[in-house]
């Protein structure tokens, strides 16, 4: 059941009342708590939206009949993003890339990916990618691990500016039934920007994408199993923050 790796709070601030001996009106501490407060909420907002993602996730080895392209690897994943409750399509998401096996565990990657986004009260536009990554399978007794580090250089067809971009990935699937058939999976990657561009890009901490579902690889075939359950994404944003809570619905296969 491994697939390689992917294939895969806001804090309130306490405003301290003035002890019962002090001068200090008591209307002016209430007045700044009650600013505070309601600074901090104002900032704590967030948009809240649902929709539903699918994919296909596949990857499989380039190795020919003599064994002298054993450690090559090829992947491929196919997305389509829906928003308003799923009422409208949001993006899709092209990710082809190669890859060779360092180890049994490693696995160093480079693709390309192609994105077409139909964002709210703005222009469609579409987005280029080059992206680099290590994946691993971590040693576990009983369930399997993976996880996966990834660069990202961004080009939006719209600015000239690159977007510099760190994500950062971990998965846990447990198996339910003796056969391993039935299965828990939960995930998380978070995003780093690693610079500012003119299109919209800022430097820090914006994006975390948290999954939890139910996995069920088929007895007749061992190699392809579907993963289905709740995504949540946090996307930091200048105004406020966006959450997005999500069917998520993925097919893995490996050749």
């Amino acid at each position: 059941m491994e697939f390689d790796s992917s294939t895969a709070a806001p804090f309130c601030t306490v405003v301290r009342m003035p002890s019962l001996g002090s001068c200090v009106p008591l209307r002016s501490p209430l007045l700044v708590g009650a600013a505070a407060c309601i600074a901090a909420a104002a900032n704590a907002q967030t948009v809240d939206d649902g929709g539903a993602w699918f994919g296909w996730f596949a990857q499989g080895k380039l190795a020919a009949a003599d064994g002298s392209l054993a450690p090559l690897r090829w992947w491929l994943d196919v997305q389509d993003r829906l928003r308003d409750e799923g009422e409208h399509f949001d993006q899709f998401l092209l990710r082809p890339g190669l890859g060779y096996a360092l180890t049994d565990r490693f696995t160093a990657w480079a693709g390309y990916a192609y994105i077409a986004t139909d964002p709210v009260r703005r222009d469609e536009f579409g987005e280029n990618r080059l992206w680099q990554q290590l994946t691993w399978n971590a040693p576990t007794e009983g369930f399997t691990l993976q996880g996966r580090a990834r660069l990202e250089q961004r080009f939006v067809e719209t600015d000239g500016d690159t977007g510099h971009r760190l994500r950062l990935f971990g998965k846990a699937m447990v198996p339910l039934t003796d056969d391993k058939g039935l299965f828990v999976s939960v995930w998380d990657e978070a995003f780093w920007d690693l610079n500012d561009t003119d299109w919209g890009q800022r430097t820090g901490f914006r994006q975390n994408r948290a999954f939890a579902g139910l996995g069920w690889q088929f007895a007749d075939a061992p190699k392809l199993w579907l993963e289905v359950g709740y995504l949540n994404q946090w996307i930091d944003r200048s105004g406020p923050d966006k959450e997005n809570h999500l069917l998520s619905i993925s097919l893995f296969t490996v050749f």
